[in-house]
């Protein structure tokens, strides 16, 4: 199992589930999954496309379109044209303190692919996955929260993580850059090499290095469906059987005077008699299908053979 790797007792996590920070210790290696060395092979062997990194210093986004750029004398122009990113910049910016952000593993990266497709069997949901990885002394990303909880797993070197307790529970919008969390601290913690932090969606947090640089990467779990996108599905069934539902909004002469009182008036009776008259059973109907839904993306769609496409064989051994 793949939360193995990430929790000390995986029984724990239908405890800790969106709302308690976790610690596991000495969880071992996971170098078949990412490593500096595989860093080094996608940036210089597999032709890594600038989409898909990010560079960021002490909270500053200081971008990727110069990771492009040619040398002055017109070099690399195949590169520039192809949009991929020069590791001679990426590594430069680096060594000035950002911070190397791989992002959206799983589309271009069989070793991580594979690890979040057996996370997702085991916790039931998707999983994205990105990489870090942060000089010493130094600062990616300033404190925000995310909307999805985290596995923050240690692969090299160590980071101190500071939390502060979300500013509500599960936050539905994304937290503002440069603020200042408000809330109380609640956790600081050091991670090593083998460590790993399970980070409930809307803590704030940010990370710093030491003397040690510091590799980790992050599993999300994805953001479920709530009561949220259950309300929206109720509310297209309603909006087939109520006529105000359907209206158009009133103008903004009618707005300014007060008439649209008497439309809304009109609309909300509607809405609750429509939405008293859905029994319980269509209601879990529609949270069935939602379930349904999500197990269909975590089935691996069958790949297609291009040699049967094409009606063609590929050719075995060296041309």
């Amino acid at each position: 199992m793949a939360v193995e790797k990430l929790l000390d007792d995986p029984s724990k996590l239908g405890s800790i589930r969106d709302t308690e920070p976790y610690v596991s210790r000495g969880m071992g290696e996971l170098g078949h999954v990412f490593s500096t060395d595989l860093a080094q092979q996608l940036l210089f062997e597999r032709g890594l496309r600038t989409p898909y990194i990010r560079l960021w210093r002490h909270g500053q986004d200081i971008g990727v379109r110069n990771a492009t750029k040619p040398g002055d004398d017109g070099s690399d122009e195949r590169r520039v044209l192809s949009g991929l990113a020069d590791p001679r910049y990426v590594l430069a910016q680096m060594q000035e303190g950002a911070t190397l952000v791989f992002q959206a593993m799983s589309t271009y990266c069989p070793e991580v692919e594979a690890f979040c497709a057996e996370l997702s069997e085991d916790i039931g949901v998707p999983v994205a996955a990105n990489a870090f990885l942060t000089p010493p002394h130094s600062k990616g990303a300033e404190a925000h929260y995310d909307l999805a909880s985290i596995f923050i797993r240690q692969l090299a070197g160590s980071k101190t993580w500071r939390l502060h307790e979300p500013p509500k529970q599960w936050p539905v919008k994304r937290s503002k850059p440069g603020v200042t969390p408000q809330t109380p601290l609640c956790l600081e913690v050091t991670l090593h090499a083998g460590d790993c932090l399970y980070l409930p969606r809307g803590f704030y947090h940010e990370g710093t290095t030491g003397a040690d640089g510091s590799v980790h990467i992050a599993f999300s779990d994805g953001v479920e469906d709530t009561w949220t996108q259950i309300l929206h599905d109720v509310l297209d069934l309603a909006a087939e059987r109520s006529v105000a539902l359907r209206g158009r909004l009133p103008r903004k002469s009618e707005a300014l005077s007060g008439q649209s009182k008497e439309i809304w008036k009109e609309v909300r009776e509607d809405v609750v008699r429509t939405l008293e008259g859905l029994g319980d059973e269509l209601i879990s109907a529609l949270v069935v299908r939602r379930l349904q839904a999500r197990e269909q993306q975590l089935q691996k769609a069958e790949t297609a053979s291009l040699g049967k496409i094409l009606a063609v064989e590929s050719p075995s051994g060296d041309a």
